[in-house]
């Protein structure tokens, strides 16, 4: 620190950027606000750096997530793309093109190649952001890849709606575009469909660089680092397409950290939350472990919210009525972890014959119940944090042990029952 005020002469005063680095939540207090309004007043006054560039940032378990995302996966290539037009300005953009681009510069986008140039695999984490995933046994896939054969590729620019590219950073030299940190938003199908015609397995001798020059894609490459735009972007889009709502709830940061967290687990709790349509589907994993979102969804109107009667036939208005209150960024990703384990370990008792079949009928009243004696009764998000987390534990304890969580199944179902003989008497 000596050193660097010693030194802090020239042209320019340097700039100083400081991080308190923590693992919880930051809720921006007063008094911790206070505070570090004042620490940067401090650095202010000892006019050694650049008053504009003084920085001074509490960093929280959201953005770690979303740094260690970008440090892991973020990508960063170059294409040409001569054919372009730059889009109107923007506040929330620093800067865009729209276009069309041949396969050859398009598949740098989404290939991973070895050193000597040659394709290895398609790179999945480009399409982390994209609602979803490819399927390479849909119908209308096989249509467009077998018209792409049929002609050669010379039609596709004009059937195709093509790709949206959020980058956080473009460099442009004349024609040509350095993105760094970038997600294909809008496109997986056409880049699957592109990579697949190029590189699988073929019987055919297809001519790979006659059909790379001759493809042709639309692009539209949008430079940004807003989220909340990038995430618009995202729905705006999708919305073209028939798309589930619950998919897109999958956009919520929330919902990404749920599904890191969720799957990196020892290996007893691991769930696997499909936050995209066929995310897993060329994947190794435990299919039993995968969850979709409407399932979790459900599970977390049964247990958390106490809605059993709502949660398989009325799940959506559940959605709509607790959208403000459910899936928050603030809040403990661990307790919603617990739901969907609890949901597949009862699943798995009844799979392997456990509890009787006839149970399965009162499956999101057992799972109000289990709820219910978690929080004794009391709302859960309204509890502090240190009580959601036991409520956490305690589930996830409940669910492993299969002799208690099968006493719990039977003991809700008998209450149930008595209750329902009661009523129609």
């Amino acid at each position: 620190m000596e050193a660097i005020y010693e030194k802090g002469t020239g042209r320019r005063n340097p700039r100083i950027s400081c991080y308190y680095i923590a693992t919880g939540n930051y809720e921006q207090p007063a008094r911790i606000e206070k505070l570090r309004a004042a620490f940067k007043e401090q650095l202010e006054e000892k006019n050694i750096f650049d008053p504009g560039a003084i920085l001074v940032e509490i960093v929280g378990a959201r953005d770690l997530q979303t740094w260690y995302r970008a440090a892991t996966s973020s990508v960063e290539v170059e294409i040409e793309f001569p054919r372009n037009v730059v889009m109107p300005d923007n506040g929330h953009v620093e800067e865009a093109y729209i276009g069309y681009v041949d396969a050859k510069n398009l598949v740098k986008l989404f290939t991973i190649f070895d050193d000597d140039g040659n394709p290895v695999n398609i790179n999945r984490a480009v399409f982390f952001d994209n609602i979803r995933d490819y399927d390479a046994k849909s119908k209308i896939n096989h249509s467009i890849k077998n018209g792409v054969l049929a002609d050669g590729g010379a039609e596709f620019v004009f059937r195709n709606n093509g790709i949206t590219l959020v980058s956080r950073n473009i460099d442009r030299t004349g024609d040509k575009f350095r993105l760094e940190d970038f997600q294909i938003v809008n496109g997986c199908q056409t880049s699957n469909i592109i990579y697949d015609i190029l590189f699988g397995d073929h019987d055919d001798d297809r001519d790979v660089n006659a059909l790379m020059e001759s493809i042709q894609v639309p692009l539209r490459l949008i430079g940004s680092k807003d989220d909340d735009f990038v995430s618009s972007i995202i729905i705006g889009t999708n919305r073209q397409n028939p798309v589930r709502d619950e998919q897109f709830w999958a956009l919520r940061p929330f919902m990404k950290s749920l599904e890191e967290y969720s799957r990196n687990l020892e290996p007893e709790e691991v769930i696997y939350l499909e936050r995209r349509d066929n995310q897993y589907r060329n994947q190794e994993v435990e299919r039993t472990r995968v969850m979709q979102p409407s399932v979790l969804m459900k599970a977390v109107a049964a247990c958390l919210l106490f809605q059993p009667q709502r949660a398989a036939r009325d799940y959506r208005g559940i959605l709509a009525e607790y959208e403000s209150k459910i899936f928050l960024d603030e809040h403990d990703v661990r307790i919603y972890h617990a739901v969907a384990y609890l949901y597949y370990r009862m699943e798995f008792l009844w799979r392997n014959q456990k509890l009787e079949n006839r149970y399965k009928t009162f499956r999101y009243y057992i799972l109000a119940a289990i709820g219910l004696w978690a929080s004794e009764g009391k709302p859960i998000f309204s509890q502090k944090k240190a009580k959601i987390a036991k409520i956490s534990e305690d589930i996830i304890a409940l669910a492993k042990s299969e002799e208690d969580l099968k006493k719990s199944v039977i003991t809700a179902v008998s209450i149930l029952a008595s209750l329902i003989h009661r009523s129609a008497a």
